[in-house]
């Protein structure tokens, strides 16, 4: 019961999917904190990550980042599990970036109990987690090939059981053409009882000035193999005059999580029964104070569990 808020894309089913269902720790990172465009793009973003949001997803991203980026974050998640996020992104003015990031996570006045019903404890626990990483990208074969490594350290406290482990990361971006990249990365190398790791791969195509769309298959140590896909609606500065603004939609191959029979705006919109849909939209501009300021939002139904909501803000100087 203890873990079930933080099972993101767990179901009854889980012992059928795949064998090694629930087999690893650390599940809170499989959320995507830090990242509101890759979640609103179906977590299609490997090969699309650029910047201080590659942090989280793919850290040869970081070395496409020209500029200084500091990142802040709100995770409104299901079951009232909440996280902030700060990550920051420094050029080093040769062809070496470095990047670094924290996330915290809490749940106040949770009631665990056992599998019979039973109160495990005589009063309500606080779950707090955390992660940090520390990363450094490079570019190669004049900006066609992307090369980043990350350590990062994941403490998980249950009040009582606590677990501290350290992991790596490593990612590749290739583009072989101006608007064509592949892109791959494994995470959460190390110990996989205490943290599962995934196995990420994917493709991005712009097409055209207005269009840009992506696919990925991610595989955790712990379950099976599931396909995103994003499509993202772009509108240049000069025509929306505040900024550059997108708008996004994703799929993602999550398992049914029941129907929401709370919100009548999901059952308008006939999502009430979604697991998977997901939207989101930014806007960034250059002329703020003569800084670059940028706002990602994402929205994603999860069935009888809720909706998870994240809100980054981003600064370029």
């Amino acid at each position: 019961m203890l873990l079930l808020f933080m099972m993101p894309l767990s179901s009854a089913r889980a012992s059928s999917i795949d064998a090694n269902a629930g087999t690893g720790g650390a599940n809170f990172m499989k959320i995507g904190a830090g990242n509101a465009r890759a979640l609103a793009l179906g977590r299609a973003y490997v090969a699309l990550a650029e910047g201080a949001d590659a942090l989280v997803w793919n850290p040869a991203g970081l070395a496409a980042a020209s500029q200084r980026e500091l990142q802040v974050g709100i995770l409104d998640w299901v079951q009232d599990f909440r996280g902030e996020y700060l990550g920051y992104v420094h050029p080093t003015g040769g062809r070496a970036v470095l990047g670094g990031n924290f996330g915290y996570f809490s749940l106040k006045g949770f009631d665990a109990r056992d599998s019979n019903g039973v109160p495990l404890v005589s009063s309500q626990v606080e779950v707090r987690n955390f992660f940090a990483t520390l990363s450094i990208a490079r570019s190669f074969l004049y900006e066609k090939l992307f090369f980043g490594l990350s350590a990062k350290n994941i403490h998980e406290d249950y009040s009582g059981p606590v677990t501290d482990v350290i992991v790596g990361d490593v990612g590749l971006i290739y583009k072989p053409r101006e608007h064509f990249s592949i892109g791959a990365s494994w995470q959460n190398l190390g110990d996989k009882e205490k943290v599962a790791q995934t196995v990420r791969w994917g493709l991005a195509w712009q097409a055209g000035d207005f269009l840009q769309v992506s696919m990925e298959m991610a595989k955790d140590s712990d379950n099976r193999s599931r396909l995103g896909l994003g499509a993202e609606l772009l509108f240049p500065e000069e025509l929306v005059q505040v900024g550059q603004a997108a708008f996004r939609v994703g799929y993602y191959d999550a398992d049914s999580q029941g129907i929401n029979q709370e919100s009548a705006l999901l059952k308008r919109l006939r999502l009430d029964r979604t697991a998977g849909v997901s939207f989101g939209a930014g806007v960034f501009t250059h002329q703020a104070f003569g800084y670059g300021i940028g706002v990602d939002y994402s929205m994603s139904p999860m069935g009888a569990l809720g909706v998870a909501h994240q809100f980054m803000l981003k600064f370029k100087f």
